[in-house]
């Protein structure tokens, strides 16, 4: 009963507040009904009995019926006046104004960060010209429309359907011509086929236009399928990962990024923006013969130009062009900084939770949780700047919008008022210019989703010519005899500052021989074993490796995945069978493995420590039998005896192929000597390799009276 109260309150109050604007409208009717309303029955709608709303006596005729002519309530909306309301109006648009200037003085403290810091956008290129908007975007785009035949199908469908779909919308413009004709002479005859031709109308423009939309979903996952593929095949090949890294902040940041979500937006920017490109391209060539046929021959009524609603459009819709790239060309830099610390806030969380035990044990969750929060307010002030520019944006947007809707009953009204055209004619020039106002303003009414796309084209162009401008390791390939499993020969290694780390180095290991090396922390050892695998490319000189080769680095790999998986890598688990890798895992002693099952899934890298780890890749050694294995500290998280054993293990008949050469870099010199065949030092003043203590086996050796060629 007390919602029947109040909806009775509501339409009493509504009703005289509307008539408070007619005439003969006082205060008194306004209690006279709510008095009426108290007096309502309190079980009227309990009882399903019908509850009435007596009006007062001057608002019926004489025979207690609602005069004809007044309308729902006991008013009439045609004796409303715009005049009336002029004060309202006043009143609205000066408090909008007012609400501005306070918003705008005020607002920025509700940020609740120090938006006077300037974010900093790199030294990658970013494109603002207004000729050079849509730059980059072919050499993109090129390969997959190139390489894939199929792609070129699912552009015709769609073009096939939006050429149908164009035809139709010029049917419906004659069709809302004739129907307005109608209305306008009263002709129902003609009213109701006319709604039965716009149903069937209807129901082909529903089916084509959802299978449109389906049809550009199939070709937008298939060219984000090619282009993802694309450039991870660029990025892995010749190691192009890793030389990235050494640039030292001039390469792109984020390739992740890059590639899982950049890609993804180009894709599906392409597809938006070149849809509804070709969309106004083409309803912009079907209506302007039309508009120029239709328009009416005198200008304003007044002057004879035949044509001239188009240039009209052209001439607003061209400065209306310049102005708004004007004053929102500062978004695609802003666009391009906020993809990037959206980015790099990212690969920080990933790094906490890849550095899971390391952070828990160090209880630093109060420091990740400040720079967390640090890399967050780049975001938030990148954020308040691109506010700032769409608002302005906005408010010209909105300025050019109110004014283009406004614009066809100015420029039309004298022609209509002088009969030089009819009421269809008049709808039917709206829809034709509106349609091609459309699109002109294309540009316009797409710049927001235009920068936020020039930022995304900056982002994979600019990685797309750091993979392409890569520097290659300059070392060369030696020829040499059966006899040298591996040589060095005039090596020079620096690093990415210029430093001199290795001069000339040389160095020949013989088949079937173990080589340890050793030098201080700093000297570049590690860097001496990449400039080997061709992978470092401030190098230059001449070595020889053969083709199995392998390198086992200090902290090895482990991908997720399951267990054979990440035994079996750098190779496929399919290339080795189960009872190869389960004799592996024998023979290197990981007996913490022993209830899991080759197929078990699990972050084996979290599960094993820092020595069991190294006795998996110890496994992968067994597994793949390198020709020369190459280690770097790779049992230096083991044990003495561990370390011994695992040595013993390689030298053992059948773990290696016969004549197989292993070189270990490691800073336990007296552990590993005895189990070499010979040792070199780093010598800091010629910056190369020289022979340190004679091994222990190499005694043995020679006191057995067998060869010994070791060369350096």
């Amino acid at each position: 009963m007390a919602a029947f109260r109040w909806l009775c309150y509501f339409h009493v109050v509504t009703s005289c507040a509307l008539k408070f604007h007619l005439p003969n409208q006082t205060a008194g009717a306004i209690s006279a009904n709510l008095q009426l309303v108290e007096k309502a029955p309190s079980n009227a709608t309990a009882h399903g009995a019908k509850a009435n709303v007596l009006l007062p006596e001057n608002a019926t005729n004489k025979k207690g019926d609602a005069s004809p002519e007044e309308g729902s309530f006991g008013f009439d909306m045609t004796k409303m006046s715009l005049q009336r309301f002029e004060p309202y109006m006043w009143i609205i648009a000066a408090s909008s104004l007012s609400f501005a200037l306070l918003f705008e003085l005020c607002h920025r403290r509700f940020a609740h960060i120090d938006l006077t810091l300037q974010p900093d956008y790199g030294s990658e290129h970013h494109e603002q010209n207004l000729t050079q908007l849509f730059s980059g975007i072919l050499p993109l785009a090129r390969p997959f429309f190139s390489e894939n035949r199929a792609a070129w199908g699912y552009v015709a469908a769609i073009a096939l359907i939006g050429g149908i779909n164009l035809m139709m919308g010029i049917i419906f413009m004659v069709w809302k011509k004739e129907f307005w004709d109608a209305i306008e002479q009263k002709n129902l005859n003609r009213f109701f086929p006319l709604l039965l031709d716009v149903a069937f109308l209807s129901c082909g423009r529903i089916i084509l236009s959802t299978y449109s939309s389906y049809i550009g979903m199939m070709l937008s996952i298939r060219w984000r399928q090619y282009m993802t593929q694309w450039f991870v095949s660029a990025w892995l090949q010749d190691k192009c990962f890793y030389s990235l890294q050494l640039e030292n902040g001039k390469a792109p940041d984020n390739p992740d990024q890059r590639i899982q979500e950049d890609v993804a937006k180009f894709v599906e920017s392409s597809m938006l923006l070149g849809t509804g490109f070709c969309i106004s391209m083409s309803q912009l060539l079907a209506q302007m013969p039309m508009l120029l046929l239709l328009s009416p021959s005198y200008a304003f009524g007044t002057f004879y130009c035949p044509g001239w609603l188009l240039y009209a459009a052209f001439l607003y819709s061209g400065l209306g062009t310049l102005v708004a790239h004007e004053v929102g060309k500062r978004l695609i830099v802003i666009n391009f900084g906020l993809q990037k610390y959206e980015a790099s806030f990212r690969y920080d969380v990933v790094q906490i939770r890849d550095n899971a035990e390391s952070i828990a044990l160090y209880g630093s969750e109060a420091v990740e949780e400040s720079r967390l929060n640090q890399r967050f307010e780049w975001i938030a002030r990148v954020w308040w700047m691109l506010m700032s520019k769409t608002k302005q944006l906005n408010f010209f947007q909105s300025f050019y919008y109110q004014n283009r809707a406004i614009a066809p009953y100015l420029l039309l009204a004298p022609n209509y008022f002088k009969g030089q055209i009819t009421l269809g004619s008049l709808f039917m020039l709206f829809d034709s210019l509106a349609t091609v106002q459309g699109g002109f303003d294309w540009f316009l009414g797409s710049y927001a989703t235009l920068t936020s796309y020039r930022a995304t084209v900056d982002r994979l162009s600019n990685f797309l010519e750091a993979l392409q401008r890569k520097e290659h390791c300059n070392v060369k390939r030696l020829q040499v005899g059966d006899a040298v499993a591996a040589k060095v020969s005039k090596l020079d290694v620096n690093l990415p500052s210029g430093r001199k780390l290795w001069e000339n180095a040389e160095l020949q290991v013989l088949c079937g021989e173990f080589v340890l090396l050793s030098a201080p922390e700093g000297t570049g050892k590690s860097c001496f074993f990449r400039a080997m695998a061709g992978i470092w490319p401030h190098a230059n000189g001449e070595i020889f490796l053969p083709e199995n080769v392998l390198f086992v680095p200090q902290k090895c790999y482990i991908p997720q995945g399951t267990l054979k998986q990440a035994l079996t890598y750098p190779s496929g688990s399919s290339d080795y069978s189960d009872e190869e890798v389960n004799q592996a895992l024998k023979d290197v002693g990981l007996t913490c493995l022993e209830g899991h099952g080759l197929k078990d899934e699990a972050d084996w890298a979290l599960l094993l420590s820092g020595g069991e780890q190294q006795r998996l890749a110890m496994a992968r050694v067994l597994l793949r039998q390198p020709q020369v294995l190459l280690l770097d500290e790779a049992t230096s998280a083991m044990s003495a005896e561990a370390s011994l054993e695992m040595f013993a293990l390689l030298r053992r008949p059948g773990s290696l192929p016969k004549g197989a050469a292993v070189i270990t870099v490691s800073h336990d010199v007296d552990l590993l000597r005895p189990v070499h065949d010979s040792h070199y030092n780093y010598d800091t003043e010629s910056a190369s390799w020289t022979v340190g203590l004679e091994c222990p086996v190499t005694k043995q050796r020679r006191k057995s009276g067998d060869a010994v060629s070791l060369a350096v």
